[in-house]
């Protein structure tokens, strides 16, 4: 896990020196990814320069050191992320005749894409990764990110220039000034809670997407026509595929082949020569990652949970019943609201960009109390994704039947009076029928569930579910397409697979990388392995979702291995008290940021709209915290990086 940088093209041709501390300022920013050391590496042949900021994690020599070089420099690779099953490779090179010198998955890397291609080398490749690989014979430069995007990578073309960077800050520098805000993408984020890739906050700068290459011609002004673009996996390709020929048997069969396959990934995301835990929520992704992590080590496991100290938001007492009963070594922390918010301040230099999932701020709390004991720490992320564990592949398939056949004027009527009562008015009613959990009842229910209910069609009630407004706050913005919907396993299928093209992507690793990494911790998701990947896509949509229950397979794996009453809960995730908290201790912070004249003169939102559901939520009449946060997010974040600064 690191960061890199570079650029190649018209502003490489500068003098060397200039070159060099460009791209040594821009690492500068990146120092958080890799503490452990950083370097420069420019050619003298073609106008291209390269940089690498370290977190050693395998082969802790200097002989790993990045960039790094081979053949007096005619190949050349700066690579953030890991190669899980680099022996494996490295044994192939070697059968073949090519030697190696250090114990590095980097060397393995770099050799391979020498040897086969980088296309080829990342093809077999199991891992997390983003890397630049520069082929000098061929004066060609490649870009090239993992299948999931776990691992970012930010470029630009501009004045016959490309640049890249693992992070936007780090980007900017190579620019050398701040482009301006793209205004679809503000418009996708206030709606969604994220800028939706392959495109950023910024105007002219992308993302390498997920499970792409691209390919640069070296020249000393570069084009558009210079660039060309390959896949390396295809995410809904390998799904239908993989769909295609199901998996026979029983719900025992798939837990059995999920087991093996799950067990494998986990044992191969463990390689390090730093010390590795893991994140342990007490919910069922994490707790099976952690089972079979314990199943292979030597040593109790390490894991990780922060607590907070108001009972109704703590569930760390489910996560401590999970690590002694499978005797990791656990280390929870309890935290106050003050803790919490004092984190607040840091999210926009944290996440680069506007990023609005409230669970940043436990992640990054959790990453902060494992970054103490541990470098490499893996979570159980995408099991949702993959095995169908959100309220929406439990309950679209419910939910469309039966609304579908009303009329849609009568559900935006009864969905637009459903509304008129305040939420802790529906609470009460809850109250009266037994709905009312501890975090809250019927009303946060039926004020999410109202606006979805005018939906046209399948596609439209997704993107209902996933957005939290439909409101056009961005001035002279269109509003924001829906999102893809892929036509695979119906409804629930296609729901699954649009989450990992888009929420996992877009949310989750973001969420995750971003909030370890400020850290100086590694994460590794041992449920995005691709033969995992493949085998979820195996099996019968029965397996995962079924009465009302979601990833039974998963369930049904873990009731082998723990008993039934620890991991017989409803699932909740990292939930906090945000909506109190911006009308208490962060409404100074919030009012400042929505502030009527600062609003006027950045002349980016509507300020008559953003006033009037500030106002509304702040009177208590309504709950809009998810949209507010999202407001206030992208206020932080220009505040913190906007044009100019």
């Amino acid at each position: 896990m690191c960061g890199i940088a570079g650029l190649a093209g018209r502003r490489a041709c500068r003098p060397p020196q200039e070159r060099d501390d460009r791209v040594s300022r821009s690492l500068d920013a990146l120092r958080h990814r890799g503490p452990d050391g950083g370097g420069v590496w420019s050619s003298a042949e073609l106008p291209v320069a390269l940089g690498h900021r370290r977190l050693s994690i395998i082969d802790l020599t200097s002989a790993a050191t990045q960039p790094m070089a081979i053949e007096g420099g005619r190949h050349v690779v700066t690579y953030n992320g890991e190669v899980y099953n680099y022996k494996e490779l490295r044994g192939r090179l070697e059968r073949d005749g090519w030697r190696l010198s250090t114990r590095s998955d980097t060397e393995v890397l770099l050799l391979a894409c020498r040897v086969w291609g980088p296309l080829e080398a990342v093809r077999r490749a199991q891992g997390m990764f983003a890397l630049a690989y520069l082929d000098g014979p061929s004066r060609q430069l490649w870009l090239i990110r993992d299948r999931f995007g776990e691992k970012p990578l930010y470029w630009s073309l501009f004045d016959g220039t490309v640049v890249f960077a693992s992070e936007l800050k780090a980007l900017v520098e190579l620019c050398g000034g701040r482009p301006a805000v793209d205004l679809r993408s503000l418009a996708i984020f206030l709606s969604r809670g994220a800028v939706a890739q392959p495109a950023s906050i910024y105007d002219g700068v992308q993302q390498v997407p997920a499970g792409t290459a691209l390919r640069i011609q070296v020249a000393d002004a570069i084009s558009p026509q210079d660039i060309e673009r390959y896949s390396h996996w295809d995410a809904v390709g390998e799904a239908l595929r993989a769909a295609d020929t199901p998996l026979s048997g029983t719900l025992d069969d798939a837990a059995a082949a999920v087991h093996a396959e799950l067990r494998r990934s986990v044992k191969a995301s463990t390689v390090a020569d730093r010390p590795v835990g893991a994140f342990l929520s007490g919910g069922v992704d994490s707790t099976l990652i952690t089972a079979l992590m314990g199943e292979m080590a030597e040593q109790p496991v390490r894991t990780f949970t922060v607590g907070f100290d108001d009972p109704r938001y703590d569930e760390s007492a489910y996560a401590a019943a999970v690590a002694s009963h499978l005797g990791t070594k656990h280390t929870a922390v309890t935290l106050s609201a003050e803790d919490v918010l004092a984190v607040v301040p840091s999210l926009p230099r944290m996440y680069d960009e506007p990023f609005a999932d409230p669970s940043q701020l436990p992640t990054h709390l959790v990453a902060r109390v494992a970054r103490e004991e541990v470098t490499v720490a893996l979570s159980g992320d995408a099991g949702d994704e993959l095995f169908g564990g959100y309220n929406r592949h439990i309950s679209a398939q419910r939910l469309y039947g039966s609304l579908a056949r009303v009329p849609r004027s009568v559900r935006a009527l009864a969905g637009h009076a459903a509304t008129r009562l305040s939420p802790a008015a529906w609470d009460a009613i809850g109250r009266s029928i037994g709905m009312q959990t501890p975090t809250g009842g019927l009303g946060a229910r039926v004020h999410k569930l109202a606006p979805i209910a005018d939906f046209t069609d399948e596609a439209d009630l997704y993107d209902k579910l996933i957005s939290s407004t439909r409101r056009q706050y961005v001035l002279g913005a269109a509003a924001p397409r829906s999102a893809r919907l892929p036509e695979a396993g119906g409804l629930v299928g296609a729901m699954m697979l649009a989450d990992t093209l888009g929420y996992l992507t877009d949310d989750i690793l973001v969420k995750v990388d971003r909030a370890a990494m400020a850290t100086s911790l590694e994460t590794r998701i041992p449920m995005l392995d691709p033969e995992v990947y493949r085998l979820a896509w195996s099996l019968p949509l029965g397996h995962k979702v079924s009465g009302g229950v979601g990833k039974l397979v998963l369930r049904r794996l873990l009731a082998s291995l723990l008993p039934v009453e620890l991991m017989d809960r409803a699932k909740t995730g990292f939930d906090i008290p945000l909506g109190d908290w911006l009308r208490g201790p962060l409404r100074p912070w919030a009012d400042n940021l929505l502030d009527p004249e600062t609003l006027r003169g950045q002349g980016y939102l509507d300020v008559r709209q953003v006033r009037a559901v500030w106002d509304r939520h702040v009177g208590g009449r309504i709950s809009h915290t998810t949209e507010l946060w999202n407001l206030l997010m992208y206020q932080a974040w220009l505040a913190e990086w906007g044009e100019g600064r």
